[in-house]
């Protein structure tokens, strides 16, 4: 006990003394709470600049353009028919989304044919692609439906009883968590378990990686325990401060049980302190950590299924995933902290994590102690 408070003391004193391990297991956390969410303070995507097509110049053509025009997301910049100046646009990346009005969309209105209105969106913006194509479907379904209105009426229904056999049924859609359908109170919450995690690892072998050169790296399973403590310590701060204050400070949805929040923080923040110390015995300068950590942070979140679906993953992706402990503790975080999760119904997620500790511990504690035992 004795050899693993001095190690505690120690670490510490070797941390406050290391001002790029200090930036990154204090610095980074705070300065990422503050920016990082600032690009999705607007939360919703307004006035995505969209091209009409108006290929039919006609009354119905017109109507259509006008509701286009007055859907929340849509900015109707321009009506064109030339080809030439449509494909300029679009490679200038002036237009998000395109709307195309086709030839004889009035005279099918009129015939009872049902024409086709094609939507496209730009590819490389898939939030504001999403959102210009639901409201251009809104656009045109409402049309739609204003037309389905008037022929029932032209058969002698009156005007209630149309608009009943048009909507059988009234469908009142509310958010239960995400009031707002914000984007950022979707994904923030998510990827500040990865910025937790990520944090840890590189401040974690960028300061034992400098004491690997120097062949001062502590060794044995005093010593072993001593850091995993320290580094606990620091992960538990930064988990708290994010969960707790960070998101009441980005007025994100924060409905967590304290003692469950505790709970789940406890063995996630365990999990992720040993996993850095095992992943440290890996890197024996001390900027290789960052080079190779740095990069494995979008195909963390990616893998943990939370912004991908899982499903899409290949096989051996998506049971691997299950051995970063990103992937259970984004899941279990945003169930406790943005939709009131009991501890019991993030169980899987619990559990994975205290394997995963015991596993990482186990596997550590033999690396530093072979290091002991080596000449």
């Amino acid at each position: 006990m004795k050899g693993i408070l001095e190690q505690f003391t120690m670490t510490w004193r070797l941390i406050l003394q290391d001002k790029g391990a200090m930036l990154l297991l204090f610095g980074a956390g705070l300065v990422y709470s503050l920016f990082y969410p600032y690009p999705y303070s607007y939360e919703q995507v307004e006035s995505v600049p969209t091209l009409v097509v108006d290929q039919d110049d006609s009354y119905s053509s017109r109507t259509l353009t006008r509701l286009l025009k007055a859907a929340p997301n849509l900015n109707v910049i321009q009506t064109d028919n030339d080809p030439n100046l449509i494909a300029k646009r679009l490679w200038q990346g002036d237009i998000m989304a395109m709307v195309i009005i086709p030839r004889n969309f009035n005279n099918d209105l009129i015939a009872g044919r049902v024409p086709t209105v094609q939507l496209a969106s730009h590819g490389g913006y898939l939030l504001a692609g999403s959102k210009a194509l639901a409201s251009a479907t809104q656009a045109t379904l409402t049309m739609g439906a204003v037309i389905s209105l008037q022929k029932i009426q032209s058969m002698g229904v009156p005007g209630q009883a149309a608009i009943d056999s048009l909507q059988p049924l009234s469908l009142n859609s509310r958010s239960l968590f995400n009031t707002n359908d914000g984007y950022g109170h979707s994904i923030v919450p998510a990827v500040m378990v990865v910025i937790i995690q990520q944090t840890l690892l590189i401040g974690v072998t960028l300061l034992l990686g400098r004491l690997s050169e120097r062949k001062q790296l502590p060794v044995g399973p005093s010593a072993y325990f001593g850091m995993l403590l320290v580094f606990f310590t620091i992960a538990l701060i930064n988990t708290l401060y994010f969960f707790v204050i960070a998101t009441r400070m980005q007025a994100y949805s924060q409905i967590a049980n304290t003692s469950t929040l505790l709970a789940f923080s406890t063995v996630f923040c365990l999990c992720i302190s040993a996993f850095a110390l095992l992943l440290s015995q890996a890197f024996k300068t001390r900027e290789r950590g960052l080079q190779m950590l740095l990069i494995t942070s979008v195909p963390m979140l990616f893998m943990s299924g939370y912004s991908w679906p899982a499903e899409s993953l290949p096989d051996l992706l998506y049971y691997l995933r299950w051995l970063l402990p990103t992937t259970s503790g984004i899941h279990g975080f945003v169930s406790i902290n943005q939709l009131g999760a009991s501890i019991t119904e993030v169980a899987q997620e619990f559990l994975m994590l205290a394997l995963l500790t015991l596993l990482f511990i186990a596997m550590g504690l033999a690396l530093f102690s072979q290091q002991r035992q080596s000449p």
